[in-house]
């Protein structure tokens, strides 16, 4: 069987270039390594909301020009941790799915522990789902997801579209209720880290693909040599 192919993209503008060039480096070995194709989108393109929804009007515009079978979005604050692994290995663990997205939540003692209570609330779930790793596969599917995303927090999600966690909130009140049984939320594959840092050395991040860390942003200065941080 013919593995799928991946397209790799991150929003980072370059107020942030003094952590996501380094993040930026971290994935693009890891995609040379797989033969995915990366792209940084440098920009916003909506000047009617918040930052954050230029990375879904990017995943739209993307998705429409795109040859790959899967567009992968990270955050900038994310690190390949594993870079052996390949991204069809987290496909291939949830058959039938079109959406795969990171849990809002941090480990401990391997029980996911949700980040916020609003997530919970909104999502209906105790596991919610993070935008810092989103996997969307390229069909009529993905291209209707993206535009109805965008279109709610214009529209009926207007309200709530610019209060955080902004575009995450949005998905948990629509999309993700309506569209459930086509996503997948991942586990250990995406790790939370930074978020507690008494907590995080208690944890065992070492088989994680993902990192997702809360404290790359806070450094004044980061090279690739850096990554991952030591917890």
């Amino acid at each position: 069987m013919t593995k799928p192919s991946f397209d790799v993209a991150m929003l980072a503008t370059p107020h942030i270039d003094h952590y996501a060039k380094a993040t930026q480096a971290n994935w693009q070995a890891y995609c040379d390594r797989h033969g995915y194709q990366f792209v940084c989108w440098r920009e916003t393109v909506l000047d009617d909301m918040h930052l954050i929804w230029s990375k879904i009007e990017w995943m739209r515009r993307h998705m429409r020009q795109m040859t790959a079978d899967w567009l992968v979005v990270v955050d900038a604050d994310t690190v390949v941790n594993k870079p052996d692994k390949e991204l069809a290995d987290l496909v291939l663990a949830h058959p039938g799915k079109d959406f795969l997205i990171s849990e809002d939540c941090s480990r401990r003692f391997g029980i996911p522990m949700p980040l916020s209570l609003r997530g919970v609330v909104s999502a209906r779930t105790l596991r919610p789902p993070n935008c810092g790793f989103m996997m969307i596969r390229a069909s009529d599917f993905g291209i209707r997801f993206l535009d109805e995303w965008l279109e709610n927090g214009r529209g009926k999600f207007k309200h709530i579209a610019d209060v955080f966690p902004r575009e995450q909130w949005v998905l948990w009140l629509s999309l993700f209720r309506e569209q459930r049984d086509r996503i997948a939320v991942l586990g250990t594959e995406v790790m939370r880290m930074g978020n507690q840092p008494l907590l995080d050395r208690s944890t065992d991040w070492s088989d994680a693909f993902v990192l997702h860390d809360k404290r790359l942003p806070l450094c004044e200065s980061l090279s690739v040599a850096d990554l991952p941080l030591d917890p």
